[in-house]
C-alpha cells in the first residue's frame, strides 16, 4: 500500500506563489488559492496609463496555467490561516488542510493612518487600479480646466507612473504634475544620480518634486503636507509603499508591529517549521528588494526547500540574484542599475520590454500553436509603443550617443 501525497498549499498566486506552483512535481497533491482569476504582470502596470499596455496584456489565466501544472486552483480569498493544526478557512467557508505552505500573498497599499488616504486617493497597485486612474485622467481632461494631479510616493512605482502620465499629458498645457516623496531624494535607496537626472528632464515640464515631505492628510481637491503647504490636486495617486497583509499578523507569523514575516534564510518561517513564506510578505535575514525577479527566485526555491522538509532533508538557503535593475520613465528615459552604476539611455526600454515578453510567453499555459494569438497581441501593441521609437534613437547613437553613465554626485 503506497502513501498518500503530502498535501502541499500556495496561499497567493502571483510571481512568487504562481512559479512554486509551476516547480512543484504533478505528482504532489498542490492546491493554489487566490482570489483572482488573473496573474498580473504588475511591473508593467504603469504602462496602462498612457495606453501602452492593455489590462489584457499584463494578465494571464491563473486556473489554467495551474491546471496545466497538473495542480488545483481555488480562486477565493484565505480569511484565516491555523498554523499549529495546518488548515486554512477561506471566505466561501471552505476548509484545507496542508502539510507544508507556502504563503505568498505581497502586500497590501499602506495608507500610513493618514486621514483621507482611503476615500480621497487612488491606489496604485494593480491593474485594476491603474485601469480606474486611466479612466479618470480621460474624464478630467475633457474639462479642459486647469488641474494637478499628485503622485504621492517617489518610489519606482510613483516614478514609471509620473513617467507615463508625462508621456501622454505632457503636451496639454492646462494638466500638472507634483511629486510628494517623504525621502530626501526621489527613488530612496537607489544612486542619487537618478534624482538628478530625473529632476533635469522635468525642467521644461510642468512638474514640481516636494521630497522631505510627508503627507499630513488629503481632502477631495487637496494634499496638505506636513510642513504646512497645501497642493490643489484633481488627482491624487497613491504610490507610497506596502504594508503587510492582516492575514500574516492574525496567524503569528509576524511579531512585532509594522513588520513583515520573518523568515530563516531558507525561506522556512521563524515561528513554524511547515510554513515558507515567500515574495514581498517574507523578511530575510539578508534583506532583499521587493521586485520580481527576486520573487521568482523565492518561489522556485520555496517549491524545492518544501519538497527537502517534506522529505526530511537539509535545506538550501536563498541567495538572492545578481541582476540589474530596470527603470521607466515614459518615453523621456530608461535606467539600468547595476549596484552604483546606472546607465540610461531610451533604448533600454526594449530591453524591459523584452524581459516581460519573454516571461509571459514562459508562463502561459498554451501549448504550440495556441499560445501564438496572445503573444502576437502583446507584442504588436509593445512593438508600435516602445521597441520601434527605441530603435528609431539608434540613429542618434553616431552624432551624439546617448547611452551615458550617470555620474556620482
Amino acid at each position: 500500500m503506497t502513501d498518500k501525497p503530502k498535501k502541499v498549499l500556495i496561499i497567493g498566486a502571483n510571481f512568487a506563489g504562481l512559479t512554486a506552483a509551476i516547480k512543484l512535481p504533478k505528482t504532489c497533491d498542490v492546491t493554489v488559492i487566490d482570489p483572482s482569476p488573473h496573474f498580473e504582470w504588475t511591473p508593467g502596470i504603469h504602462e496602462i496609463l498612457s495606453g501602452v499596455k492593455t489590462p489584457q496584456g499584463l494578465r494571464l489565466n491563473r486556473s489554467e496555467i495551474i491546471t496545466h501544472a497538473g495542480h488545483r486552483f481555488v480562486q477565493d480569498n484565505v480569511t484565516h490561516l491555523d498554523v499549529r493544526r495546518r488548515r486554512v478557512t477561506t471566505a466561501g467557508g471552505d476548509i484545507l488542510p496542508f502539510d507544508a505552505a507556502i504563503v505568498a500573498v505581497g502586500g497590501i497599499s499602506n495608507n500610513y493612518h493618514i486621514a483621507g488616504v482611503d476615500s480621497h486617493t487612488w491606489p496604485f497597485r494593480s491593474v485594476a487600479e491603474s485601469l480606474a486612474i486611466e479612466k479618470r485622467m480621460e474624464a478630467l481632461q475633457h474639462t479642459h480646466s486647469p488641474m494637478q494631479v499628485v503622485v504621492v510616493g517617489g518610489g519606482i512605482s510613483g516614478v514609471e507612473a509620473l513617467g507615463e502620465l508625462l508621456r501622454r499629458y505632457r503636451h496639454r498645457p492646462e494638466i500638472s504634475f507634483a511629486m510628494v516623496e517623504s525621502g530626501n531624494q526621489l527613488m530612496p535607496g537607489f544612486p542619487k544620480m537618478i534624482d538628478a537626472d530625473l529632476r533635469r528632464l522635468c525642467v521644461e515640464h510642468r512638474v514640481s518634486f516636494h521630497t522631505g515631505e510627508s503627507v499630513a492628510r488629503v481632502t477631495p481637491k487637496m494634499v496638505w503636507l506636513a510642513s504646512g503647504k497645501r497642493l490643489p490636486s484633481a488627482l491624487t495617486i497613491w504610490a507610497a509603499g506596502q504594508a503587510a497583509p492582516p492575514l500574516l499578523r492574525e496567524a503569528k507569523l509576524i511579531r512585532p508591529p509594522h513588520t513583515w514575516a520573518a523568515v530563516h534564510q531558507t525561506l522556512q518561517s521563524r515561528y513554524s517549521t511547515s510554513i515558507f513564506v515567500v515574495g514581498d510578505a517574507a523578511a530575510l535575514p539578508k534583506p532583499v528588494s521587493k521586485q520580481a525577479f527576486n520573487a521568482i527566485d523565492m518561489g522556485a526555491l520555496a517549491a524545492q526547500n518544501v519538497l527537502r522538509w517534506l522529505a526530511d532533508e537539509d535545506l538550501k538557503d536563498f541567495s538572492p540574484p545578481s541582476k540589474p535593475l530596470l527603470v521607466t520613465f515614459g518615453d523621456l528615459q530608461t535606467y539600468l542599475v547595476a549596484g552604483k552604476t546606472v546607465l540610461a539611455n531610451k533604448t533600454l526600454a526594449g530591453a524591459k520590454e523584452g524581459v516581460y515578453q519573454l516571461f509571459m510567453a514562459q508562463t502561459a499555459p498554451q501549448d504550440g500553436l495556441q499560445a501564438v494569438p496572445g503573444a502576437l497581441r502583446r507584442l504588436r501593441k509593445s512593438w508600435k509603443e516602445l521597441v520601434v521609437p527605441g530603435l528609431q534613437s539608434i540613429k542618434d547613437f553616431r552624432a551624439a550617443p546617448e547611452c551615458r553613465t550617470l555620474k556620482r554626485l
